[in-house]
Formats: C-alpha cells, sequence, structure tokens
C-alpha cells in the first residue's frame, strides 16, 4: 500500500515543513487538511518572524503559527492608528507566549516610505515595556526606528486579551507626566533593569536624550547604543552631554551613528551638533544621502581616530542619465580644498581600529582600493562594488574634490586578474569586488523605498559588522 504525502504522519510532515519559508508556510496550509493540522498542532520554529500592522488577520495567523519559538520580532507600522490599535490588542500580546525573545524592532512609516512627511507612531508604554519585561532575561537588542514610546496615560483602565499580560505588569509602575528621563524606558522601573540581559538599543537621535541615557545606565549589560538621524520636516538636534554620562558608563558606551537620506545641507549640522567631542564613535553608516561629503570624514577623522572601527558610506546608482549629473562637488567649503587627499585614504590612514569599509554607489579608483588596504592593516571587511581600472578617470576625481556616481547605464569594468592577486598580497583574507548582481536591492538602481528600508534595517541591527 502506498502511502502519499496526504497520509504522512504528523511529525515527520512537520520537520519537513518547518524548513519552509513563511510564505511558503502559508502555502502549504492551503494544500490539505493534514498540511494544515500538522502546522498548527507542532507550532513553527521561526527564527524571525516579520509582522506588517496593517496586515491584521495574516499578522494574527502568523503569529499563532510561530509565536512560541520566535526568537527575532519585526514589526513594520504602516497602517492608520485605528490598525495600530487592533494589533497592540489582538496581536502583540500573544507573544507573552513566546520561549525566548532576543530580538524586537518597531519600524515606523517614515523608513518604510522613506517619506520625511510621514507621521510619528506613538507605542503604547504599559504592553511594550510588560512584554519586555517578560524576556527580561534573554532580550538583547531593542529598536525604535521612526516611533517611540506614548506617555503612559489612564494605564489602570487598559485591557488586553491575554491572560499574561496582568501578570507581567504587575510589577511595573508608569509614570502619566512626560519626563525626557522616559523616552525609551520608564525610569520608575530602573530597579528592575539591573536583572535585564539588553545590550543593543536603536533609536531615532531626536527621542533620545542626556536624561533618557542616564535612566538606561542601569542595564547592567547595555553597551552598545545606535542613533538614527534620518530626514524629517522638523529635524531637532539636541545635544547629548556626553562628558556628563561618562560617570554613568564607568566601562564605556560605544556609540553608532547612522545618517539617512538626509540632505548635504544637514550634514554640517550633525557635524556641530551630534559628533561632538566626548561620544565614544565606533560606527558611523552614511546611508543614501546622494551626496559625498568630504569635510565630515575630516571631521570624524579629528574626532574619533583612535574609536571608529566601521565605516560605511552608500548610495544606489543616481536615477538621473544625464551623465553630468555624475560628478558631485565633495566640499562646499574652501578650507577643505587645500588638501589635496582622498578622505578616505585619510580615514585609512589614521583609524588605528578601523575593521570594516563599504563604500557602493561611487566609483572608487584600483590604486587607492590597494592603498586603503597597505595603510590599515587592521582592515577585516573590505567592500567595494565599482572599481575603475588604472585607464579610467572616474575614481580619480575623488581626490580633487568631486566624487563619481553610479549610474543606471553604467557597468563594472573587467579587473585585471594580477590587480586582485596583488590586492590580497595585503590582506589576511580573500579581498574581490562586490559583483552588482549579488548586491542587497536597496542598493540597486530604481530600488523601491521599502528596500532601502530594508537596508538600512539590516545595517541599524548590527553593532559592528565584523564577524
Amino acid at each position: 500500500m502506498s502511502v502519499g504525502w496526504g497520509s504522512l504522519p504528523l511529525l515527520p510532515l512537520r520537520c519537513v515543513l518547518e524548513h519552509l519559508s513563511t510564505e511558503d508556510a502559508l502555502a502549504a496550509t492551503s494544500v490539505c487538511r493534514h498540511w494544515r493540522t500538522a502546522l498548527l498542532m507542532y507550532e513553527g520554529r521561526k527564527e524571525t518572524l516579520k509582522l506588517r500592522v496593517k496586515q491584521l488577520d495574516k499578522s494574527m495567523f502568523l503569529t499563532r503559527l510561530f509565536r512560541k519559538y520566535t526568537r527575532r520580532l519585526h514589526i513594520y507600522i504602516d497602517c492608520s492608528e485605528a490598525e495600530l490599535e487592533d494589533f497592540i490588542n489582538y496581536v502583540l500580546p500573544q507573544f507573552f507566549d513566546t520561549q525566548k525573545l532576543i530580538e524586537v524592532i518597531f519600524i515606523g512609516p517614515s523608513y518604510i516610505k522613506q517619506n520625511h512627511h510621514a507621521p510619528l507612531v506613538k507605542l503604547k508604554r504599559k504592553i511594550t515595556e510588560s512584554l519586555l519585561f517578560k524576556h527580561l532575561h534573554c532580550i538583547q537588542r531593542l529598536a525604535f526606528m521612526g516611533c517611540e514610546m506614548s506617555t503612559a496615560k489612564n494605564v489602570e483602565n487598559e485591557k488586553y486579551t491575554h491572560k499574561h499580560f496582568d501578570y507581567y505588569s504587575r510589577p511595573l509602575s508608569f509614570s502619566s507626566v512626560a519626563h525626557p528621563a522616559d523616552t525609551v524606558l520608564s525610569r520608575c522601573n530602573v530597579g528592575l533593569m539591573v536583572f535585564s540581559t539588553l545590550q543593543h538599543i536603536s533609536v531615532d537621535y531626536d527621542h533620545i536624550s542626556t536624561e533618557a541615557l542616564e535612566t538606561l545606565s542601569h542595564l547592567t549589560l547595555f553597551k552598545n547604543l545606535t542613533l538614527n538621524i534620518a530626514r524629517r520636516r522638523k529635524l531637532l538636534l539636541e545635544p547629548i552631554d556626553w562628558h556628563r554620562l561618562n560617570a554613568f558608563y564607568p566601562n564605556g558606551l560605544d556609540v553608532s551613528v547612522n545618517i539617512i537620506a538626509l540632505p548635504a545641507q544637514k550634514l554640517k549640522d550633525v557635524m556641530d551638533k551630534v559628533l561632538v567631542d566626548g561620544l565614544t564613535l565606533t560606527s558611523l553608516k552614511v546611508m543614501f544621502c546622494k551626496t559625498f561629503y568630504a569635510p565630515l570624514l575630516r571631521h570624524i577623522v579629528s574626532l574619533y581616530k583612535s574609536t571608529l572601527r566601521e565605516l560605511v558610506w552608500v548610495d544606489c546608482p543616481d536615477d538621473s542619465s544625464d551623465t553630468h549629473n555624475r560628478v558631485i562637488k565633495t566640499s562646499h567649503d574652501d578650507e577643505y580644498d587645500v588638501c589635496n587627499v582622498n578622505p578616505l585614504i585619510l580615514i585609512c590612514w589614521l583609524c588605528a581600529q578601523l575593521q570594516r569599509l563599504v563604500i557602493h554607489g561611487y566609483w572608487v579608483w584600483q590604486y587607492d582600493v590597494v592603498g586603503f588596504l597597505r595603510l590599515r592593516k587592521s582592515l577585516r571587511r573590505l567592500e567595494v562594488s565599482a572599481v575603475a581600472g588604472a585607464g579610467g578617470r572616474r575614481g580619480a576625481r575623488l581626490q580633487r574634490g568631486a566624487a563619481p556616481r553610479v549610474l543606471p547605464a553604467d557597468v563594472p569594468p573587467p579587473l585585471d586578474a594580477s590587480f586582485v592577486q596583488h590586492v590580497n598580497e595585503h590582506t589576511d583574507f580573500k579581498w574581490k569586488p562586490c559583483p552588482w548582481s549579488k548586491l542587497h536591492p536597496g542598493l540597486r538602481a530604481r530600488s523601491t523605498p521599502e528596500q532601502r528600508a530594508d537596508y538600512v534595517l539590516h545595517e541599524a541591527r548590527q553593532t559592528l559588522g565584523v564577524t
């Protein structure tokens, strides 16, 4: 008697189905009742679960299917306030049943749509902090991108449809008065923070303050902070007193700064108000700003040459078909034009701790690539996708005050095998140019806002892109 797929025992069938992607698992539930039973009876194991608030029914089904063994939860908020309310009331509480949640990330509409006019999303404080408290023993990474915690108003009247919510929220207390110290986590619960395993927090710069970082200093294992500076209609860059915070972080606090789709004229404000003395900057990532601003790199060298370990400067190819738009001026200040040095060479020369250098969307002269590796032996990862050959003039313009952009019509020139071999003589790893076909979709020509947002999330999640 032959046994078909529709009559396999549930346990072996479940072992096969758990290797499916989220979309394929959803399709498998529609094959037959037996397969659906196998998926529902033995809850699926998905390391990372991505939910869209706007797709409430699908999110509820995926949560029921995978909530128990989910380890990383990414919530994309691209909806109205009413839809967000339903999601928080009916979907988010289900993750009190998760066994070991190590990462929670909320992504707001300003990142998803790459639109600085998108509204700021406010999350309900009581249920969000209660969920973090439930996973106090295992949570390692928390991110609020394009959203922030709301003030806890009438928290005694909030009711949620989950049996564990009241249990885990009972030890917590909340203030109904807005205070700068409560922008990330409530200062009322600092006594419980000492037991948390939270190590990495990523927030928007305009939602953090010196007082909030004093509150977070009670997290015993907290050592990595990522500050995201994205384009907004009203971008407020209030300076943080890092010298004052040194007393609260005796073991130091490694800070990463991500600059996302910011106009060139705003980069000077970032230099003056964000990248200040006292900050321990370990990583700088400039993504989709459509400019190569040399004064920013020289500013980094002057202040953080002993701490910088990672530099990422990426753009997708310029949409213009006009080759005259290829070259952009790297500096608008005459004071910087007297120094005829490639700023990337300067970074590799003086930043003694540099381990990762990523350049996409700009042409780099092949002899500059050799210079990067010869000057900085500590490099462990070098990602360059557009390398101009010895006869090419595109990359050479970078050292004369202009940066050549990659255009959609460009094609990667063939590199001499002897050149690649020569580069690898100066590395402890095997280097080759990044193939354009294998670049992240957000770095390719005519990428969508969601693809670029996915790349930003990928970089923002990393404490340091060196493994």
